[in-house]
């Protein structure tokens, strides 16, 4: 592993769940944006505690000395929205069982403790842009800045159908012809795979879904 992307894993190791190839898949995502030249910041959407953001950040400073590209984070930092049917039962069983040790309080990340760890790793505010709120009340007011600068690379790690495809619908064309667009639930969530495949097919796209090392994630390829 290159050793700027297994610094900064290592480094953002508390602040994750995601697992370790999807996080080095991640951070590769945003060095392709950047040295790609087209332009575009990275944006996440769900961020938890911020552990993919801040790996995104720290191997560019590792690898080009500076952050060249911002890392825009949303999230609710009020956990997940309740799962519908749609979401499939795994889904439901996990948000069900609040006494498990894999429920981290609904995916709740306080948003104190996410900014105390901007304020940690030395990022400025233009740096790690954090956005807090419910995607349908944040998302539209940042859209307009969003299409003007563009979105090099999209990261989509919001779980289930309704806000995976709010996302998809509201800024995936603001990706770059040739730009990735990581869905991390994939795998782990129907509401996540059903979504994607009805963005696709609502928009008569014929972008391939290709999967990251161990199934830990997907990604597609924005084609016209």
């Amino acid at each position: 592993m290159d050793e700027a992307v297994a610094r900064a894993i290592r480094e953002v190791a508390d602040y994750t769940m995601v697992p370790w190839p999807c996080l080095e898949f991640t951070i590769e995502s945003a060095f392709e944006a950047i040295d790609s030249g087209r332009g575009g910041d990275l944006v996440e959407c769900g961020v938890w505690m911020g552990g993919s953001s801040f790996a995104m950040l720290l191997a560019q400073r590792y690898r080009y000395g500076r952050i060249v590209k911002p890392v825009w984070m949303f999230d609710s930092f009020e956990g997940l929205p309740p799962v519908e049917e749609r979401d499939g039962p795994a889904a439901a069983r996990y948000q069900a069982n609040t006494a498990s040790p894999l429920y981290f309080d609904n995916c709740r990340a306080p948003l104190p403790a996410v900014l105390d760890a901007v304020e940690k790793f030395g990022f400025a505010p233009d740096e790690a842009i954090v956005v807090p709120g419910w995607f349908n009340e944040t998302v539209p007011g940042e859209r307009a800045e969003l299409a003007e600068r563009g979105i090099g690379f999209l990261r989509v790690d919001c779980d289930w159908y309704e806000p995976v495809s709010y996302i998809l619908d509201t800024l995936a064309d603001l990706v770059p012809e040739g730009g990735r667009i990581l869905m991390d639930d994939y795998y782990a969530w129907d509401g996540c795979a059903r979504a994607t495949h009805d963005y696709l097919s609502r928009n008569d796209h014929c972008w391939r879904i290709f999967s990251i090392q161990h199934n830990s994630g997907a990604f597609m390829i924005k084609r016209a």
